[in-house]
């Protein structure tokens, strides 16, 4: 299978490689390419996903124009969420199959206090505080804000790679699964 990654970051690759050993699946290559996802370097809310999207489809044009063959086309935006009162550290991730269709994947989400998503909104980095705090530069290549805040359980690209599985999953299952319940959600409101 050819997997074409929308980004030349190392933890990205990272999250496949973790992703796919989780589903069993070892006969793989990624080729990565530099695309933009058209949204501030520290996606708010909905600007994650958006993210990701845009990504793939950048990388869609690029194989496109380039007339480069794939199997699946994955892009992933790491960003930052908030739900009421509570904030959050999100990952999407989109697949884009050989057929042209998209499925998305959403990360389990890692809660964050209201003074760290402020200062994010505020367009600081978590990161270059988490650095100076371990007094190193390489933080968000490596553990991320995930790794730091889980003391290197979440590391990025275990933390990344839990999208990718949700997109994934709803990919391999949605004409078996998803499209039969669709049909049975459609027969049961004619007859409400």
């Amino acid at each position: 299978m050819k997997i074409i990654l929308g980004s030349k970051n190392k933890s990205k690759r990272e999250a496949i490689e973790i992703a796919f050993d989780t589903l069993n699946i070892s006969d793989y290559e990624v080729l990565s390419v530099d695309v933009s996802s058209h949204v501030g370097s520290k996606p708010l809310n909905g600007e994650t996903l958006i993210g990701a999207h845009n990504r793939n489809q950048e990388v869609l044009k690029y194989c496109l124009k380039n007339n480069i063959y794939y199997d699946l086309l994955i892009s992933i935006e790491g960003g930052y969420e908030q739900v009421e009162d509570y904030y959050f550290i999100v990952t999407y991730a989109s697949i884009i199959d050989k057929e042209g269709c998209e499925f998305i994947g959403k990360s389990q989400g890692l809660q964050i206090t209201k003074n760290m998503f402020e200062w994010v909104k505020s367009e600081r980095s978590l990161n270059k505080v988490i650095e100076e705090i371990l007094e190193s530069n390489d933080n968000k290549k490596g553990n991320g804000i995930s790794g730091y805040l889980t003391d290197g359980y979440y590391y990025r690209s275990i933390f990344d790679s839990s999208s990718i599985i949700s997109a994934y999953e709803v990919m391999k299952n949605y004409k078996k699964f998803y499209e039969k319940l669709e049909r049975k959600i459609k027969s049961k409101s004619k007859n409400d």
